[in-house]
């Protein structure tokens, strides 16, 4: 199994969309729902880093950039076989500009 590794990035944009859609949306239940996939989503991770293919972007597909679907956001990270971890970058709304995002963050 592996071990995921939470960037600071990550955590904030975690937080920052739950308490969104709790509080802003007020869809306290929505948010609690996202919560719950995206438990779902770290279980199949540790289980099997590899389900999903490198993103299209080519400049972040050579980073190792991989991301998975979480109800209307997306987990980005990547896998590094050598530690048996899987780093966690960010967590953003689909229709963000996230290569552009993830390109920052990368450069």
């Amino acid at each position: 199994m592996f071990e995921l590794e939470f960037s600071e990035k990550v955590r904030n944009d975690i937080v920052s969309a739950l308490k969104y859609i709790g509080e802003v949306l007020e869809a306290p239940k929505a948010a609690e729902n996202h919560f719950e996939a995206l438990i779902k989503t770290y279980d199949a991770l540790k289980e099997n880093p590899f389900r999903r293919p490198l993103v299209q972007d080519k400049y972040l597909a050579t980073k190792g950039i991989r991301s998975i679907g979480v109800k209307n956001y997306m987990l980005l990270y990547s896998v590094n076989e050598e530690k048996n971890t899987v780093p966690l970058y960010r967590f953003l709304y689909c229709r963000r500009d996230w290569i552009g995002i993830l390109t920052k963050d990368t450069e």
